[in-house]
């Protein structure tokens, strides 16, 4: 099989999996004595939602051929900070980078692949996995006229390789020797190691390097007005017209877009600031599209022209732990927080069912789950017997002390703009305080979280990952990837998991690089450097006015451009 091929059939191998694991829904048994609990609602509608059925990836709304003009309203709950696209990776912000922005490959359609998009086909791989080759269209330009060439696209991963990077995504490209413009329309990229996830990677917004080409560190990128203002340029179906920080941001319809569509004219996102003021844009008509919490499903689906879209996610929401923190060194203090957590009944409770238990921080019963996981029922007396073992026994007033008579305290942070983790850290507050715990629940803004979390200031967090189709656990929790050299903001340093997983991007063959993902996950499941909380079903408002709407489960908004409305 030549090399296209093979990565063709690992992106389809990865694909299928998630699809199974999609299609294991809400319906199934779920255990309630078992890991419970699953929270549907995770901050960001991700662009890891999940899909109906193993043909359909999500809801459409199809009638009659596409009209051009009109527009729409979308609202957000939560503000776009900037646009610099190796800057912030969050679900709102890359919804708005799809339509401003081109890549090389993008999601399909209607399945859990990737497709050529600015690039022509998918790349040419060397027999050793080095050497990437990637032939560009020739028919796509930014919004001021100039075209997207090869160097424009070096330029846009030359970001990650900045020596004073510090996105959210740091190490992404670390892999990449050189990459550099062989053709005006041909891209050259050479490996110091093979990198089984690197097409994968490659599905980044490319930005005009005869704009940016002037910035020569990171942080003058990320202070320019290119990220920060309406002067932002790319090559996607829409150009950003106005931005007004905190309030909305207006899009009109590129005319010289190289893709279908844009039909709609204008497309306006407006910030609401919370969940609840965006279900109250819709209760009112004010938006067109909007994402709906689980709780608030009941309530969304009594309002008069709108219809509620439903897919199942591939997202989970975890608890993690600060490793630095002596309290969480020892894994029987974890395994018994786990166990304190009743997470079925957080699902039930908080999130009315809508959410499935995950044992693992990826989708239970995909692909990269072995089916040889460590589960951690619900079971206060077993807790408490764990943690006696790990030295922490209650006192006659039921608070958890150690010999040395210290109380065991600590914080448990998150953002506010989340849609239901604001709500059951206050329930795992609740639990844990009866443990006797002294438990501190914290919600704050989306930056002020992200600068605690990148920044190790915090004991536990809880947070939600969008789940790619591919995995990496090397990335996120080897020794080696602590923050800044990767996604290892936990801290986490475990000699043995750091050997299971060593140079496992390296791994070409799908089926070894499956079976290590699986041992990494059982691994996970039995020393919890985090606590998988749930897999999410996800939900979307959008009014009787849009045709051809697309509900993705790996996109908050999917595809806006071809949709199109009715007056």
């Amino acid at each position: 099989m030549g090399k296209k091929a093979h990565w063709m059939l690992l992106a389809m191998i990865f694909a299928m999996g998630m699809l199974l694991a999609a299609c294991n829904g809400g319906d199934d048994g779920v255990d309630t004595d078992a890991d419970g609990g699953t929270d549907p609602d995770s901050e960001e509608v991700e662009d890891d939602g999940g899909e109906d059925t193993g043909e359909d990836d999500g809801d459409t709304a199809d009638a009659g051929d596409p009209v051009e003009g009109g527009s729409i309203i979308l609202g957000l709950d939560g503000e776009i900070p900037n646009l610099l696209p190796a800057h912030v990776n969050t679900t709102q912000v890359r919804d708005v980078e799809d339509i401003l922005h081109a890549k090389l490959y993008r999601q399909q359609a209607d399945e859990l692949e990737l497709e050529p998009y600015v690039a022509e086909d998918f790349p040419e791989i060397s027999e050793d996995g080095l050497e990437y080759v990637i032939q560009l269209r020739d028919d796509v330009y930014f919004h001021d006229g100039e075209q997207v060439t090869a160097e424009d696209v070096a330029f846009t991963v030359g970001i990650w390789l900045m020596d004073d990077y510090g996105g959210q995504t740091p190490g992404l490209f670390d892999s990449i020797d050189t990459i550099e413009a062989t053709d005006e329309l041909e891209l050259t990229i050479t490996l110091s190691e093979p990198d089984a996830n690197m097409t994968f990677y490659l599905d980044t917004p490319i930005v005009p390097e005869h704009i940016l080409g002037e910035y020569e560190t990171y942080d003058e990128l990320i202070e320019s007005d290119y990220a920060q203002s309406d002067a932002v340029i790319g090559a996607g179906p829409y150009s950003l017209d106005e931005w007004v920080h905190g309030q909305y941001l207006t899009f009109a319809a590129n005319d010289e877009y190289f893709g279908e569509g844009p039909y709609i004219e204008e497309i306006t996102y407006r910030i609401a600031g919370s969940p609840d003021a965006v279900l109250a844009m819709v209760q009112s008509g004010e938006v067109d599209v909007a994402n709906i919490r689980p709780q608030d499903v009941s309530t969304a689906e009594t309002i008069d022209g709108y219809t509620i879209s439903e897919v199942e996610g591939v997202n989970v929401n975890f608890m993690g732990f600060n490793h630095e923190n002596e309290l969480f060194q020892d894994v029987r203090v974890r395994q018994a927080i786990a166990m304190a957590t009743d997470r079925q009944g957080i699902v039930d409770g908080i999130m009315d069912g809508h959410g499935l238990v995950s044992h693992i921080p990826h989708v239970s019963g995909g692909p990269f789950d072995g089916g040889n996981n460590t589960e951690h029922p619900y079971d206060t007396d077993a807790a408490l017997e764990l943690l006696a073992e790990a030295g922490w026994e209650q006192d006659g007033s039921g608070q958890l002390v150690n010999e040395d008579g210290e109380n065991f305290s600590f914080s448990l942070i998150t953002n506010s703009e989340a849609h239901v983790r604001g709500e059951w850290i206050v329930a795992v507050q609740d639990m844990l305080n009866q443990l006797g715990m002294n438990v501190e629940a914290e919600t704050m803004e989306f930056n002020a979280y992200l600068e605690r979390y990148y920044d190790g200031d915090f004991d536990m967090n809880a947070g939600a990952w969008s789940l790619g189709l591919y995995a990496d656990p090397e990335f996120t929790y080897h020794s080696e990837m602590i923050y800044p050299e990767g996604g290892n903001m936990f801290r986490y340093a475990d000699d043995d998991f750091d050997a299971l997983t060593k140079d496992m991007s390296q791994i070409v063959d799908p089926d070894e690089y499956t079976q290590v993902v699986q041992d990494a996950h059982a691994f996970i499941s039995e020393e919890l450097p985090v606590i998988p909380m749930y897999n999410t079903l996800e939900h979307q408002a959008y009014s009787d006015r849009i045709q051809g709407y697309q509900h993705h489960s790996r996109a908050g908004l999917h595809r806006p451009e071809e949709w199109w409305v009715n007056e």
